[in-house]
């Protein structure tokens, strides 16, 4: 019965021929130790389902017919629409090309069809390190300004696939310009990657690291925790003492009293030679004190901050012609000598001027607000704009009829609506008997006058 099997899967395999469309399957990225699933479809009944592997091996795809003690399974519903495998521990010799080799039965024929896809064992890079100038390091010493520019590459090799770089300085990220070179492809098939950044220092930046970051799918939690994906280069940024922007002015001198000065400033290396130019022409040195022992300088001082110094120099008693001078602090270190000007004064420090800007809006608006009252009040005052009195006629003069009402001691008539044209009634023209004559208010005043005198 078994070589009746056999036979008829013989028969069915030579008689298979031309193409049957093979659908649905697609490459997939894992890590070791991770599930894998691969599946392809025909639209056509599926007879037999199987897969080759990188290695050449071939595994005949069927529910409950389990390989590598269950390892690589069946993976489907209906063995019949679905040809599918799963692989429930991946490891590294899964990597590589897999083809899905379908056996369909279509008008009544058995046709073969078959589909590559890849399974990517994504491998995390097992070296990671920083090149200066084409040697392994993990420092730099850079002289700035002469050499500020420096071309550091991070290099990952070993990883499949492509990982992708970022950059950090100190704790914060930073973005500079980068430049990708082209992947080398290693016997095992991983990859060998770099980014050259090109880095320009600054002396704040000084002591810090410069950290590569390869980002790649292939760690582990415990790898990332670890750190294992970070390469960082210490920085030694060199440079002579930072100059300042403007002289330092220093206020409320008290005459007769002490008064302490300290100026702060940025170098690498540490200042060898620190001393104090005063205006009358006596120099003090760190650590020493002038021959009438009125000035006396401190050792120089680290901080306030990481890679500042502070200079201490102290003046018993302030005199008046102190008052109004310009001196120098003077700090030399291997790489040069910076002079840092200062002045005093006896005075309080004069209000900032970026302060008059606001006080200047301030007058401007107080100024516009008077100028209003005042417009208001005299336009009140001689019934001028809103305050115009509104039964004034063209004339300037109050009407007839409104002088008269003012005699009576009644209030002022209502002005009568204006009607517009279309509601004017048109009366008849009276004749001339008919027509009342009009006295005026001055007839009417004489009439008064007169009495009932005869006319003469």
């Amino acid at each position: 019965m078994e070589i009746l099997h056999c036979a008829i899967l013989l028969a069915v395999l030579v008689q298979a021929q031309c193409e049957v469309a093979v659908e649905g399957f697609e490459s997939v990225e894992v890590r070791e130790g991770e599930e894998a699933i691969l599946s392809c479809t025909t639209p056509s009944d599926i007879l037999f389902c199987t897969f080759r592997s990188p290695t050449d091996e071939t595994f005949t795809m069927k529910s409950g017919l389990p390989y590598e003690e269950g390892r690589i399974v069946y993976h489907g519903e209906d063995e019949k629409r679905e040809c599918g495998m799963k692989i429930t521990d991946v490891k590294e010799k899964d990597n590589g090309e897999w083809k899905c080799l379908l056996t369909a039965l279509l008008d009544g024929q058995a046709k073969k069809g078959e589909k590559a896809a890849i399974i990517t064992v994504a491998k995390p890079p097992s070296d990671i390190h920083i090149e200066v100038d084409g040697e392994t390091t993990a420092a730099v010493i850079v002289n700035y300004p002469e050499n500020k520019e420096r071309k550091v590459k991070c290099v990952a090799a070993g990883g499949r696939p492509s990982a992708s770089f970022s950059w950090m300085l100190g704790e914060d990220q930073f973005s500079g310009p980068v430049e990708d070179l082209e992947n080398t492809v290693n016997e095992d098939g991983t990859l060998t990657q770099a980014q050259v950044l090109t880095y320009e220092s600054q002396p704040a930046h000084n002591g810090k690291q410069l950290t590569c970051i390869v980002n790649h799918r292939g760690y582990s939690e415990d790898q990332l925790s670890a750190q294992q994906n970070k390469v960082t280069l210490d920085l030694d940024v060199q440079f002579q003492p930072v100059a300042a922007d403007k002289p330092q002015e220093f206020y409320n001198l008290a005459i007769g009293k002490e008064h302490v000065i300290l100026m702060s400033f940025r170098a690498h290396p540490k200042p060898s030679e620190v001393h104090w130019a005063l205006s009358d022409g006596i120099e003090v040195a760190e650590g020493s004190e002038s021959m009438d022992t009125r000035f006396k300088a401190d050792i120089l001082a680290e901080g306030p901050s990481d890679g500042m110094y502070t200079a201490r120099l102290t003046m018993n008693p302030v005199k008046p012609e102190d008052a109004g001078t310009t001196s120098e602090l003077i700090v030399t270190n291997e790489l040069g000598t910076t002079k840092y000007p200062f002045t005093l004064s006896v005075g309080d420090k004069p209000a900032a001027e970026a302060g008059s800007g606001p006080v200047i809006a301030i007058v401007i608006v107080a100024i516009i607000i008077i100028v209003v009252i005042v417009v208001a009040v005299i336009a009140r005052s001689q019934g001028m704009l809103c305050f115009a009195d509104k039964n004034i006629g063209d004339d300037g003069e109050k009407s007839a009829a409104q002088f008269e009402a003012l005699e009576k001691g009644e209030a002022s008539p209502e002005k009568e609506p204006i009607k517009e044209p279309n509601d004017i009634k048109k009366e008849p023209e009276p004749t001339n008997e008919n027509v009342p004559i009009k006295e005026s208010v001055d007839e009417k005043e004489e009439k008064k006058s007169n009495g009932a005198h005869t006319p003469v």
